[in-house]
């Protein structure tokens, strides 16, 4: 699944493509993957495009808002005019869709704008979603409200942390990086990249991280997201972006997925264990 900055970096591709259009209709394949009455945003204008944790919410000018989540396999694929693949920008799951004659059997849900050009839906897998709302539900909405802070948030201190932590005494400080309720959008990658850029072990119990040490840790969160954007963000897994590059993160991966190589800053071996059901991966010399 894609973590915050791939989403991030979709979000803000998709803001320079379809913000200012006018959605003319709306073709819906599967109903469960849109979720509301989708005539009633006809002739509705693109306003913004926000992103929360991993998730985009798309405000529209006549008070509606679709929140999107693709989930694991989940791609928007732009097309400047309907059956014009030289003009395509998308941002997802990389496959052959990208490139592909759309719609197709993953094309689940169109959006034609007043211009000609169409925004398509593709899911493998149906995991994905568009919801809409109304505009003034959506800072109420249950799956928001139960997100923690965004790692950006000046609410995310070490202060907070510790209160959490003082409640979870037996929980591992990588379950509590990685716990959507705790700190909305950090997924496996940069919880394991975070904690090696502060030197903190994954296997430390929460409890005995101190102060000083998580305040380094909420630094580094934001450090290695700043260096995932600035790059591209993570191709390893399934993500391209707006304009259907891969990302470059995964070549300046420290200790993620690189079981058996040498660290880079100390030349021990990388080890591989399982903290909360999650492959975690670590350098036991250097993270303490």
């Amino acid at each position: 699944m894609p973590e915050l900055p791939e989403v991030e970096i979709i979000k803000r591709g998709l803001q320079q493509k379809i913000v200012g259009k006018t959605i003319k209709d709306i073709e819906v394949k599967v109903p469960k993957i849109f979720q509301g009455d989708s005539k009633s945003i006809y002739g509705a204008k693109i306003k913004s495009i926000d992103r929360f944790a991993k998730m985009m919410v798309v405000e529209l000018d006549n008070g509606k808002a679709m929140l999107i989540h693709l989930k694991l396999t989940g791609q928007l694929v732009f097309d400047c005019r309907e059956g014009k693949k030289d003009c395509r920008t998308a941002g997802g799951h990389p496959s052959k869709d990208l490139r592909a004659d759309l719609p197709n059997k993953f094309t689940h849900v169109i959006f034609h704008f007043t211009d000609g050009g169409v925004l398509y839906f593709n899911d493998l897998r149906k995991f994905g979603y568009i919801k809409l709302y109304n505009t003034k539900e959506v800072p109420d909405l249950k799956v928001l409200k139960e997100l923690g802070p965004d790692p950006y948030s000046k609410d995310l201190k070490p202060e907070y942390l510790m209160k959490i932590i003082s409640r979870r005494p037996k929980i591992k400080i990588k379950q509590i990086l990685m716990d959507q309720t705790i700190i909305g959008g950090v997924g496996n990658i940069y919880a394991d990249e975070s904690l090696f850029c502060a030197r903190i072990s994954p296997l430390r119990p929460a409890k005995d991280v101190q102060r000083s040490e998580l305040e380094k840790i909420i630094g580094c969160i934001r450090s290695v997201m700043d260096f995932s954007i600035a790059h591209g963000g993570s191709s390893e897994n399934t993500f391209v972006d707006a304009e259907g590059r891969k990302g470059k993160m995964q070549n300046f991966f420290k200790v993620y997925r690189q079981t058996g190589e040498k660290c880079p800053e100390c030349g021990g071996e990388i080890k591989r264990t399982v903290v909360g059901g999650r492959g975690t991966h670590y350098c036991p010399i250097c993270q303490k």
